[in-house]
């Protein structure tokens, strides 16, 4: 499954929402990178187990906690542009990666462009009655729905920043 959907940041005809700057954005993202479960609902705790720069980009592995269960990604943060995400095949998902891309068509105008490639599942769950089309709209939701959480987030910090 591939899925694809934006959030804009910057709306300069909402007087009530705060406008970002990119650094604050970047600084929410980065945030999202080192301490994955202030971000993600049901994550327990995590683990940075190695961090390199590698050619101008930071590349970071993990240990995600789901409590009865954990799984191994990596992130690479790629100044102020995007962080990509890769999480590693396993007995709880197969492979998949999401994208977070910073977008600026105008000066201040910022989004955030959000892209999941996630291996299909064949088949149904008999166990839930869905089948592989129910079960990607529902996840389409959920990952809609967590990336609104992250804006909220990044909003959050990005208020107790001096930038």
């Amino acid at each position: 499954m591939r899925f694809e959907h934006l959030i804009q940041i910057n709306d300069h005809s909402l007087i009530e929402v705060e406008n970002l700057n990119r650094a604050q954005l970047w600084f929410g993202l980065v945030a999202r990178a080192y301490k994955p479960a202030k971000f993600i609902m049901g994550m327990e705790g995590a683990d940075i187990l190695d961090t390199q720069l590698q050619e101008g980009v930071m590349l970071i592995k993990r240990r995600l906690d789901f409590g009865s269960f954990k799984i191994f990604d990596e992130v690479e943060l790629h100044e102020e542009q995007r962080t990509v995400n890769r999480i590693y095949p396993s007995e709880f998902s197969g492979a998949s990666s999401m994208v977070i891309q910073i977008e600026e068509p105008q000066p201040e105008e910022l989004w955030l462009r959000f892209t999941y490639h996630i291996e299909d599942l064949d088949g149904a769950n008999p166990e839930q009655g869905l089948n592989s089309q129910q079960m990607n709209e529902a996840r389409r939701q959920a990952y809609k729905a967590a990336d609104i959480d992250t804006v909220t987030m990044i909003r959050e910090l990005a208020r107790s920043l001096p930038i």
